[in-house]
């Protein structure tokens, strides 16, 4: 049976020039469609490996921030200890200051039985104005007598 615009001639199927035709834009439309199914793929694949990546620098930004919260945290800890510190250390420097003066002192040594000072209790000492010290010569051991008996010798020489 002979196809619509085909002819038979000799045993030999000829397709017409419309037919032909006809299979080449069946051909092109099924080609173009294959190409938009695969461009779609290629978009999408794209807008998902974007989004990954978008996904994936959000996260590195939230976690940096979280980083540099949790330093500052750590920093006014520290400030917090630090003032606590310096307010403990005036308040022992006061405390030590109480204890060391005058006053405190005297009650002390009061209580203690020492007395303040008065003129009978001053004795005024005596010194000679000629005072002279006298220092004996020291006598020599041997080995100096040795050393100087050969220095004298060898200046002799000289």
């Amino acid at each position: 049976m002979p196809r619509t615009g085909a002819a038979r001639s000799s045993g030999y199927i000829y397709e017409s020039d419309e037919a032909i035709l006809e299979r080449r834009r069946r051909n092109q439309e099924n080609n173009i469609t294959v190409k938009k199914i695969n461009a779609a793929r290629i978009s999408t694949l794209k807008i998902f490996v974007i989004a990954i990546a978008a996904l994936g620098l959000l996260f590195c930004v939230v976690y940096g921030k979280v980083q540099i919260s949790d330093m500052y945290n750590k920093i006014n800890d520290q400030k917090n200890s630090l003032s606590v510190s310096e307010s403990e250390n005036a308040r022992l420097k006061a405390e030590i200051e109480a204890f060391t003066s005058l006053k405190n002192i005297e009650e002390y040594a009061e209580n203690i039985g020492l007395k303040k000072l008065d003129k009978a209790q001053i004795w005024y000492v005596n010194i000679q104005n000629d005072d002279v010290v006298k220092i004996p010569e020291r006598e020599e051991n041997f080995f100096v007598k040795i050393q100087n008996a050969i220095t004298s010798v060898l200046e002799n020489f000289e």
